[in-house]
Order: structure tokens, then C-alpha cells, then sequence
């Protein structure tokens, strides 16, 4: 049992109980690596970079990126830099890197497409970078090797995040996969930054994948979309200049790497992202995971990843990763918002957009520019992200569209 975290009231640990194991069992089994249970993949990747990168550390990531990436960086201490971005999947362009002072990376499987990672783990080895893996939407990627070997992506780097709420749809949950020789000290770390939880907090999490699963089974997504909306229940960040600024300011204090200073913006969209999970919610997270391969068995058979690839608007880099479940297949369109609406009618919610880059979004305070600001910017404008499964109701509205002309 850890204290420190509550004030000497107790916390289970998440690695103590068979709900736990059940849940990184079969994951470690199928990526081939230790993987260590999170309440939150944003608190695994924290993790992971403050205990594989020295603090003062110039990391590289995507600007085209959920905010949170950049957050748990500087909340390691480290100095984000953006990077050039490939027109053709949104994820780092490995050839126009300068990597002048970088001393880690961060990639990140936009969409669940691996982008060119075995290329930029071969030149984090070679030029002595830490490469984390963020891979919250890749939980059933899979890369194919010049010899028609097949690795599971989060075992390219010192370290692989991923998110239970993405393609298991759980109520929260991640795991870091890492090798034998940090996992242990890396649980401990998790351990001493766990606060306890509270069942009664947990409900929600437990039930609102099962309510997903019906609104999504009864066709009732867009009626329900426009409610939480209305009812403020599901709100689009908007940045404001006080937050960037306080950020600023608490990432310039290196001498103090308290996390609980960063919980205002670790917290962002999820809350709890480091209250331990009792055996309630692991167990039911732990369902959810079971029914992942199930769901990678009909992602295939409804092909909607082929069929969407196909479209004259996804993006190129799709067609090399056809067979894979993604989580999302990025089509790039001139009118964005008004293909939003159309789906929406339908009853096709896009979601998972990261508009505008984060060095527009932070300034060179935070984020130092990266070199591609106009492909970054055509991204984030323009790139609609589709569900596969969503794929043969969307497509009377899809087929319609129009590409989005290249900058």
C-alpha cells in the first residue's frame, strides 16, 4: 500500500490485484512487452518521460497533437520543439528533422497510423535519443518489417503509451509497455503519484461505455451528441492567454517537478488522471480489453478502413496501412465544417481533432516552432478523422467531398 500521495490514508496499488493483471496479461501477450496498468495514458507518458529523460531535455513531438503530449513533457521538465510534419499522415517527417540538441521524441501514432517509425527508431538509436511511442490510438497496430515480420508499434522505443479509451471504449485506463529492466522502478514511480480512489466517482466510468454502446447499436449518436452538448456535458477546449501564461511560468520553475502543480493541466477533458482505479473499474476496464480482438476481427470483415482509404480524400499515407484496424482513417477536405455538420445529421460524430498546431496554439514561450508550420496548419484545418466502423454510414456523405487542395 502507498501513502505518501494522501495524506497517510492507503492506496491499492494498481499492480496488486487480479483485475490488474487481467488487463495487462493479455496486452503484454499480444505487444510482446511488460506492460504496467495507468489509470490514464496521460499519466503513463509522464511517466515515462521523467523517468527516461533527463529534465532540460529538448524533446521533439508532433505540433498536429492532443495538448496533453506537450503538458506531461513540461511537466517533466522538459523543453518541447515542434516537428516538421508529413503531408502524407499527420506524423513526424523523419526526413526533415534537425536534430540539432534533441535529446528525445516523442511519436505519436496520429490516427493509429505508425508513420515512419522504424526509420526514426533506427536515428533515436543511432544519435542516442530517447524515442517514446505515443501510441493512445494504435492499440492494434501492427508494423510490417522488410521481411514481412510483423512488430507491435510501443516497441520501437524505451517506452509505448496506450489509452483504454480509445479503441477498447473503456471509462479510462492506459498502460505503459517498457522493457523489464525500468518497470519496476517505473511502478513505483506510478505508485508514489496515485491518490486513492473513490467508488462511488467511478460509476460513471463504468456505466457511460455501456451507454455508448447503445446509442451507438440504436443510431441515436447525433440526438445524443446535440444533447451533451447543450447540456455542456461535452465542451471543445478553447485556449485563453491566462492558462498558456500560468503554464509558462510554472514550466519555468525547474527546480520543482511537483506534479500536483500541472494537475490544472493534466486534468484537461479527464479528470482523475491519477486516481488509482478500484477493482471495480479495472474490472470492468479489464471486459472492455477482452472484446478489443473481437472488435479487430470486424473492423476487418466490414473493411471499413479499405473502403475509406480508397476515397480520393484520405490521406496517402492510409493506403500503406489498409489492413490494419485504425482507429481512424484521416480524409483530408476543403470544407471541413460543413462535412462535420453532414455527418453529424447522419449520425457520424467526429471527434479527435487537434486544431490549431500547438505552436500556434502555445507560442515559442512554450513551443518552439517547428519548420513545416504550413503543413501543420493544413492539417489541423483540414483532416477528418472517421471511424472504420462508421464507414457505410458516412460514406453517402464522404463520397461527395472534395479534396482539400495540398499547401
Amino acid at each position: 500500500m502507498n501513502t505518501s500521495a494522501t495524506g497517510g490514508r492507503p492506496v491499492p496499488l494498481s499492480g496488486e490485484r487480479p483485475a490488474a493483471r487481467s488487463t495487462e496479461g493479455p496486452a503484454e501477450r499480444r505487444i510482446g512487452r511488460r506492460c504496467l496498468y495507468m489509470p490514464s495514458a496521460r499519466l503513463g507518458l509522464y511517466l515515462a518521460l521523467r523517468g527516461l529523460v533527463p529534465p532540460g531535455t529538448r524533446v521533439l513531438m508532433s505540433p498536429v497533437n492532443c495538448e496533453t503530449v506537450m503538458f506531461a513533457a513540461v511537466a517533466a521538465g522538459l523543453r518541447p520543439v515542434m516537428a516538421p510534419v508529413s503531408p502524407a499522415d499527420g506524423t513526424i517527417d523523419v526526413g526533415r528533422i534537425d536534430w540539432d540538441g534533441i535529446g528525445a521524441v516523442v511519436a505519436t501514432h496520429l490516427y493509429g497510423l505508425p508513420g515512419e517509425i522504424g526509420r526514426l527508431a533506427a536515428e533515436c538509436e543511432r544519435r542516442g535519443a530517447v524515442l517514446v511511442e505515443d501510441c493512445a490510438h494504435a492499440f492494434q497496430t501492427e508494423v510490417t518489417g522488410p521481411g514481412g515480420e510483423r512488430r507491435h508499434v510501443g516497441t520501437f522505443g524505451a517506452a509505448g503509451v496506450f489509452s483504454l479509451a480509445k479503441h477498447p471504449r473503456a471509462g479510462g485506463g492506459g498502460l505503459l509497455a517498457v522493457d523489464d529492466d525500468v518497470a519496476e522502478r517505473l511502478a513505483k514511480a506510478r505508485d508514489e503519484l496515485l491518490t486513492a480512489p473513490a467508488v462511488g466517482r467511478e460509476l460513471p466510468a463504468v456505466i457511460a461505455p455501456l451507454v455508448r454502446d447503445a446509442v451507438f447499436a440504436l443510431r441515436l449518436s447525433g440526438p445524443a451528441w446535440r444533447a451533451a452538448k447543450a447540456l455542456r456535458i461535452e465542451v471543445s477546449h478553447e485556449n485563453d492567454e491566462a492558462r498558456v501564461r500560468d503554464l509558462a511560468a510554472a514550466a519555468d520553475d525547474t527546480d520543482d517537478l511537483d506534479l500536483t502543480r500541472f494537475d490544472r493541466w493534466m486534468s484537461v477533458g479527464a479528470g482523475g488522471y491519477r486516481v488509482a482505479h478500484s477493482r471495480l473499474l479495472r474490472g470492468a476496464v479489464a471486459r472492455r480489453v477482452r472484446l478489443v480482438d473481437g472488435r479487430r476481427a470486424r473492423r476487418r470483415r466490414l473493411a471499413g478502413v479499405r473502403v475509406l482509404s480508397a476515397l480520393p480524400t484520405a490521406a496517402t499515407g492510409v493506403a500503406a496501412f489498409a489492413d490494419q484496424p485504425l482507429f481512424r482513417v484521416p480524409l483530408l477536405v476543403a470544407d471541413r465544417d460543413a462535412a462535420r455538420a453532414a455527418l453529424e445529421r447522419r449520425g457520424v460524430i467526429t471527434t479527435c481533432l487537434y486544431t490549431p498546431p500547438l505552436d500556434d496554439d502555445f507560442g515559442p514561450g512554450l513551443a518552439e516552432p517547428g519548420p513545416t508550420p504550413q503543413i501543420a496548419r493544413w492539417w489541423a484545418r483540414h483532416a477528418l478523422p472517421v471511424d472504420p466502423l462508421q464507414a457505410a454510414r458516412a460514406l453517402p456523405i464522404l463520397r461527395r467531398l472534395v479534396p482539400a487542395v495540398h499547401p
